[in-house]
């Protein structure tokens, strides 16, 4: 009888191993941040589940060395310690699980433009604090034409109608870790596209032109929307207030070209 109690009590040790193991696998699954609160919250849920798992091993592992002296407590207690211990390491991982995702939901709300979902101003200032050295980067400016006629003569709502439609149009172009689009404000937009060289971004201009470039039904109106696209590719070390200046003066010599059309800065 002893040495099965034993072997229960190694088999509910191992299982408290692998079920930490699992949950801290599940917990931080997918999720990556460099904000200090995350990792501290990352940090304390580690060592929370940690500790828990540690406890219960020892306890399981006390309760098989106490049957070689008594068997009187059977294997009731561990079954109890491990229980026990299993919901603490549940509970732990849904609470500390909703908290990353608070962090990720309130990181979201400071980096994404809340009318377009595209990221914003803040999201680009930590893209370039994250893009440093020689990074081989284009740059394109996007400007809808006729924006603000648009808002003045059918009003603001309509002109949200039509950001969040182009945004839409524009989400697919994005590519993680390679492609990012930005709205800047109003109806400008920022794409910036990583180890991309003229003649890709030139390519990537054209098809960004013919998405949104089209006839937009929006709240009973039909509106012929264009855009004017500026692209400036970085050289050496990356400046971003070079980069955005070019780009954006680039973005002007398009509309002199005419609706719909793109022009590389020189």
């Amino acid at each position: 009888m002893e040495e099965f109690q034993n072997y229960i009590y190694a088999i509910l040790s191992l299982a408290v191993a692998v079920l930490v193991v699992v949950l801290m696998e599940r917990l931080f699954r997918g999720v990556t941040s460099k904000n200090r609160n995350v990792k501290i919250v990352r940090g304390v849920a580690a060592g929370l589940l940690l500790g828990a798992g540690i406890w219960s091993m020892h306890v399981l592992n006390s309760q098989s060395l106490s049957t070689s002296k008594s068997n009187e407590t059977g294997v009731i207690i561990p079954l109890l310690a491990y229980i026990a211990t299993v919901g603490l390491l549940l509970l732990l991982f849904y609470i500390v699980r909703s908290m990353l995702a608070e962090s990720a939901n309130l990181r979201d709300l400071a980096y994404k433009d809340a009318l377009t979902g595209l990221l914003n101003n803040n999201g680009m200032n930590h893209f370039w604090e994250r893009c440093t050295g020689n990074t081989k980067l284009a740059v394109l400016f996007l400007d809808l034409n006729r924006f603000k006629s648009i808002n003045d003569t059918l009003g603001h709502h309509v002109g949200d109608l039509l950001l969040q439609e182009v945004g839409a149009e524009l989400k697919q172009f994005t590519r993680k870790n390679r492609r990012y689009i930005f709205r800047i404000g109003g109806d400008e937009f920022v794409i910036i596209s990583k180890n991309c060289n003229q003649k890709q971004a030139e390519q990537l201009a054209v098809r960004i032109l013919e998405k949104t470039t089209k006839t937009y039904v929006l709240d009973e109106n039909e509106l012929f929307i264009s855009g004017s696209i500026g692209i400036t590719i970085s050289i050496g070390k990356v400046d971003r207030a070079r980069l955005l200046k070019e780009a954006d003066s680039a973005m002007y010599s398009a509309k002199q070209l005419g609706t719909g059309r793109y022009y590389v800065y020189k």
